[in-house]
């Protein structure tokens, strides 16, 4: 809700100087635009121009510069949520703008910006994380990546967002590594499916994979996250046992022994080969880590995503945040 006159002339009264700005004697286009961009992509605020603030006290002020408001909204690129307009304090000439959060992130220059915990302008930096899944757990993955969306600041992507790149092995693997963090939403049919291994294995492969790699252990008590009609058998990631983890090992290596007979059974075609080529590269790259892979999720106490979504998830997007 946007501030009134009189709501403006009561803040000037008490030196209210929360979520407010005070300009005087002048300041550039740019500058204002700015302030209204990182207000918009905040909680919203108010600049009052013929005020001066030494950061003790106010001191009114004329306001007299000329303030063109429509070139100052055109350097601002989303839609803002903004009331303007001039009005008389204790005898002077005044003017202020009010401004609500944006539902959309607000840019200069397809720059966005925001407020420092100094209470100084800077640019927002855009994080962008990507969510590694099985089809299976869609459900939790719906919920996490609306949790996390309401942060203008995270980007998400995945698989659905970028199946174009499905074509290619290495430029899918690419677009995974191009962001700051993954998310991966572990469950059985995670650690069983091909895709998934493969994706998590690329990003192992990079020497800093730890810092940017949460894991969300699916477990017994997160069946309430899903619909009842995509619920399954087995959906919970065991892997605090020891034969529970040895079982994933040797599904792996059983998977790739099985693929192996067949081929040589079918006696394919070079022709036909080519998609079974491409199965047997990926068993190749996901086997010979599985011993780490499955040890790092057992070492690592994931918590499960009942306990994330609980504390809204707080302890990935503090570290994102970072």
């Amino acid at each position: 809700m946007f501030r009134t006159i009189k709501d403006i002339q009561d803040k000037i009264s008490t030196s209210n100087r929360v979520d407010t700005t005070y300009i005087h004697p002048v300041a550039s286009q740019e500058k204002i635009a700015k302030l209204i961009a990182a207000y918009s992509n905040g909680n919203g605020g108010d600049i009052i121009l013929g005020i001066k603030d030494d950061g003790v006290t106010l001191s009114i002020k004329k306001f007299a510069f000329n303030l063109n408001i429509e070139n100052i909204l055109d350097l601002l690129d989303g839609k803002t949520k903004i009331e303007y307009n001039r009005f008389t304090f204790e005898g002077n000439n005044l003017f202020y703008i009010s401004i609500d959060k944006s539902d959309e992130l607000v840019k200069i220059n397809n720059i966005p910006y925001k407020f420092n915990k100094d209470g100084d302008v800077e640019e927002m930096t855009i994080k962008k994380v990507f969510i590694s899944y099985a089809h299976k757990d869609s459900d939790l993955v719906n919920i996490l990546e609306g949790e996390l969306e309401k942060y203008e600041h995270i980007e998400i992507s995945r698989d659905i967002n970028v199946t174009e790149y499905r074509d290619s092995l290495d430029q899918f693997m690419k677009t995974i590594r191009d962001h700051d963090f993954v998310i991966s939403v572990v469950s059985s049919a995670y650690i069983k499916s091909l895709n998934c291994m493969y994706e998590v294995m690329h990003l192992m492969q990079d020497k800093n994979y730890q810092e940017k790699l949460f894991f969300i252990i699916v477990s017994r008590d997160d069946v309430a996250y899903y619909n009842e009609k995509n619920r399954y058998d087995g959906f919970e990631a065991n892997l605090y046992d020891v034969m529970d983890r040895l079982e994933y090992v040797t599904y792996w290596r059983d998977k790739k022994a099985e693929l192996e007979r067949r081929i040589n059974e079918a006696a394919l075609s070079p022709e036909l080969m080519v998609n079974f080529a491409i199965d047997m590269r990926k068993l190749n790259s996901v086997i010979p880590p599985m011993d780490d892979f499955i040890k790092l999720l057992s070492d690592k106490v994931g918590r499960s995503f009942k306990q994330m979504y609980e504390d809204d998830f707080k302890e990935i997007v503090d570290t994102i945040n970072r």
